[in-house]
Formats: structure tokens, sequence, C-alpha cells
């Protein structure tokens, strides 16, 4: 468990967000709260790769225990700003699972092309 900072003054996350502060709101105490709750509900493992949770799209090749780093919100905070401290809309997930959810994963894998800065010369 990390140790958590001192709240600091009452926000109202709706307004906030919806001016597009989520920068601010994922720095939040508010959201560590909430952020540990879920990953203890969950038991820390990723509910994606134990095939109890997908989007629809987006489904497991094979069913492993992962532990889960990431507390990804199923409806996104931007669409619906008054469930972003709902409990019941956040799943516990890994960085690669939600990768894969996020649909980031295709650019996440990529190999890079090796360039040289100058050619051998023999």
């Amino acid at each position: 468990m990390k140790k958590r900072r001192a709240r600091r003054k009452y926000h109202n996350w709706e307004i906030e967000i919806a001016k597009g502060n989520t920068n601010a709101f994922y720095n939040s105490t508010d959201w560590d709260i909430v952020r540990e709750a879920v990953l203890n509900r969950d038991k820390n493992k990723c509910q994606f790769f134990l095939g109890k949770w997908n989007d629809g799209k987006h489904f497991p090749n094979k069913i492993k225990i992962v532990n889960a780093d990431t507390v990804h919100h199923i409806i996104p905070i931007k669409q619906r700003p008054d469930l972003a401290l709902n409990k019941d809309n956040c799943i516990s997930l890994s960085f690669e699972a939600h990768e894969i959810i996020e649909d980031r994963h295709r650019w996440t894998w990529r190999k890079k092309k090796k360039k040289f800065t100058t050619e051998e010369k023999w």
C-alpha cells in the first residue's frame, strides 16, 4: 500500500473532467482511494486474462493469471464524468490488457527498424 497524500480541498470532479482536467483527477487522492479499493476487490488479478470481463470486441487468446496494475473505466470518464469515482464502473487490468482494450497494442509491440549512423567501410 502506498503512502497517500493528505486530502486537499474538495473538488467537484464532474466539472473538472468536463473542463478537460483529467490529469488532475488521475493525480488526486480521491482517485487513489478508488483505485486501491478496486484492485483489492479484484484481488490484484487482471480480469481480462481471467476471462471474467471483456468489452465485446476484444477477447483474450488464452486464460492465464496475470497481476493487475491498472484500473480501467468501463464507461470512459470523458463520456460520463459522474461515474469517475464509481467502483462499479472500474475494472482491474494488467498493462498489456489495458493496451489491448484501448486499441494501442498495435503500436506497442511493433519492432523498430535499426538505423545506423555511419556505414562500415573496410
